[in-house]
């Protein structure tokens, strides 16, 4: 039996218009939807609309979102939220301001307990293959609503052993623009276009780059990457420069 449950409610703050997004017949807020799946993006666009519940615009990766909410400022965002990078993906959207309301979208088969992701800073949390659409647009209502946080679509014993914060690990020690930088060198990214993401210039993304890798005793790239990405960090990954 799938639960839907709501807690106590957290203050909610009218933001501003995102230009260029899909207009539904009504809408009353703004929302980025970001899934690697593009059948995922296009399904919860077309709910979100057809629901007169928002403008709706999408993405396919992190790094594209934080561009656009950079110029955009989305009331809510949905998200992907996978067992590797879905907790760190929730502590940057989470630090976008002005602060989005998050929805986590969770597949089958991940394996991942809703309140892990509540504990990493969703809003509400969704099992994208186990509710309705009717469904879907309330847990997405009561997130507007301030109605949060939610779960919807896992079973009742979902809510059980909730943890009181999730573990950093090596990256306990790290500044929010730290971890920022540390997730966007895992993508791929160079430092021009981290630049971009962030609305930074390069030379504070090097410096950024600098602190991160004094912090955790990694001097190369493929190092920084391999830790991001969560893989162990070695004596080959301590040589070398930061280029």
């Amino acid at each position: 039996m799938a639960l839907l449950t709501s807690l106590p409610r957290r203050p909610q703050g009218g933001l501003p218009a995102m230009p260029g997004f899909t207009r539904g017949p009504r809408p009353v807020t703004h929302a980025l939807v970001v899934h690697h799946a593009d059948v995922v993006r296009a399904g919860v666009t077309a709910l979100l609309t057809g629901g007169s519940v928002c403008e709706v615009a999408g993405t396919g990766s992190v790094f594209e979102a934080f561009r656009l909410a950079a110029s955009g400022h989305p009331q809510l965002i949905l998200f992907d939220y996978t067992l590797g990078e879905g907790a760190e993906a929730c502590r940057l959207l989470a630090g976008i301001w002005p602060h989005p309301r998050l929805v986590a979208l969770v597949s089958r088969g991940a394996g991942i307990n809703p309140t892990v992701c509540l504990a990493a800073g969703a809003d509400a949390v969704v099992a994208i293959d186990n509710v309705t659409g009717e469904s879907f647009l309330n847990v997405v209502q009561r997130t507007i609503d301030g109605a949060t946080p939610v779960i919807a679509g896992f079973p009742a014993g979902a809510m059980a052993n909730m943890p009181d914060a999730v573990d950093l690990g090596l990256t306990a020690g790290l500044t929010r623009r730290e971890r920022e930088m540390l997730f966007l060198i895992g993508e791929g990214l160079s430092n021009k276009e981290i630049a971009e993401s962030l609305v930074l210039s390069v030379k504070t993304v090097e410096a950024h780059r600098a602190n991160l890798s004094r912090k955790l005793n990694v001097r190369s790239r493929s190092g920084l990457m391999r830790l991001a990405l969560g893989g162990s960090v070695t004596g080959g990954a301590l040589a070398g420069s930061i280029a």
